[in-house]
């Protein structure tokens, strides 16, 4: 099996990995609490009911921030495309639930190898290009 052309190649591929992660934690710190407080003490000994700063304060770090990003940028340029379904479950196999390697996941999904191949390559330049780690004039097709 032959290397990859970039270091960068691995990178990408564990931002696609930790996107899931990324995307609880993001939705979990963006939680805000809605019920009210009640009770005769003020505030029981906590901080201030002032939810929009406290909100504010709960992301993700800048560098997560911008694999989120990269990775959710991507993954919409994907679902635009006609067969965008099947790239999206070609990515939820191989990377997220990890079940499938691309050739498997080819299989299930019902396409090519190659074709698999093709997808996953151009998914993981999108993310590079959208994280800042390739160009924006990237070798691959009019796919």
């Amino acid at each position: 099996m032959s290397s990859p052309r970039n270091i960068w190649w691995s990178y990408v591929q564990g931002m696609m990995r930790r996107y899931p992660e990324r995307a609880a934690a993001l939705e979990e710190k963006r939680a805000v609490r809605m019920t009210g407080r009640y009770g005769a003490e003020p505030l029981g000994g906590k901080s201030p009911g002032r939810t929009t700063e406290t909100v504010a304060l709960r992301e993700l770090s800048p560098a997560e921030q911008r694999e989120y990003e990269a990775v959710r940028d991507a993954l919409a340029y994907a679902a635009e495309k006609p067969d965008g379904a099947l790239r999206l479950k070609l990515v939820k196999l191989v990377y997220w639930d990890k079940t499938h390697k691309l050739y498997a996941a080819a299989w299930e999904v019902g396409v090519s190898e190659r074709t698999a191949r093709r997808w996953n390559r151009d998914i993981l330049y999108r993310v590079a290009v959208n994280f800042g780690l390739a160009d924006e004039d990237w070798p691959l097709t009019a796919s």
